[in-house]
């Protein structure tokens, strides 16, 4: 079982031309070990083959026993053609699935073992002529497309485009499982960004009830676990303390009175943030 190489980050694109640049795709990781017992892993190490059956016969179709592969799972919008994480969540959720889900593919990005040969000491561009050789595409395994150039214009069409982001690899990177190595594999997150107002906070853990204004309402927006460093609780805890208008459970709700900067991935359906990060505290 293979532990994946992880992703550093970059807070902006770039230009160069000892790197290429890929489409960020919003699904889930996993490694694709096609051998005599074809499996699937998720990041983690999880086994998750059941889940994905359809995943495992494509990607016996595709390649050759002896073959590993890294990718993502994503579950495409039939109508925008756009990675929908919240299908792709669901559809992980499914134990086994129930039915075939549309849109469902795995893409793969890279190859660490080839013909039964590991294949992680060679640098990135030779994996990716591998990977072009081993695979034949089918219609749930794709190999994921990358350009050499114009990184900077790529990421603002990801922009317009309300997608997640790009990844910008160094061309001479070896594969290194298990491992979040500097400026190699970067990933430049297209975030949204709003100013929150802070409605309650957490007794047991550093935790914040967020809301947005909406029309002179205050709407709730979930909650943020990311960014509150030491020094910002420092700050901010006293003048909470100071506004609780009630308690339930685990929560103290609070007068509005504290403003903070939010980045995070995109609304949910439910009307969320996913994955907020606090970036500033704004009037204490």
């Amino acid at each position: 079982m293979i532990q994946p190489m992880l992703l550093d980050d970059a807070k902006v694109p770039f230009e160069s031309d000892e790197h290429i640049a890929e489409l960020k795709l919003d699904g889930i990781r996993g490694i694709l070990d096609i051998n005599s017992n074809s499996r699937l892993y998720s990041r983690h190490q999880n086994e998750i083959s059941a889940r994905y059956p359809e995943l495992i016969d494509s990607g016996i179709a595709a390649v050759e026993p002896g073959t590993i592969l890294d990718g993502e799972i994503v579950v495409s919008d039939l109508v925008t053609g756009k990675p929908d994480f919240a299908a792709c969540s669901r559809r992980f959720q499914m134990r086994p699935p129930k039915q075939r889900t549309p849109g469902l593919t795995y893409v793969a990005f890279d190859i660490l073992q080839y013909k039964g040969q590991d294949v992680t000491k060679l640098d990135l561009m030779s994996r990716k002529e591998l990977l072009a050789e081993a695979v034949t595409e089918n219609e749930q395994l794709k190999i994921i497309r990358y350009i050499e150039h114009s990184f900077i214009p790529f990421f603002s069409l990801i922009e317009r485009e309300e997608l997640e982001g790009i990844i910008i690899k160094a061309k001479s990177s070896l594969y290194y499982t298990n491992s979040r190595p500097k400026n190699l594999w970067q990933r430049v997150v297209n975030y949204k960004r709003e100013i929150c107002v802070i409605l309650g906070f957490s007794h047991n853990k550093a935790a914040w009830l967020l809301g947005v204004e909406r029309a002179g309402e205050i709407i709730p927006a979930g909650m943020v676990k990311f960014g509150i460093t030491p020094e910002i609780r420092k700050k901010v805890y006293p003048v909470l303390k100071e506004n609780i208008t009630s308690q339930s459970g685990q929560f103290s709700y609070v007068l509005p009175c504290v403003y903070v900067d939010v980045r995070f991935r995109e609304w949910t359906a439910s009307g969320k943030m996913r994955l907020p990060v606090v970036e500033r505290i704004h009037n204490v």
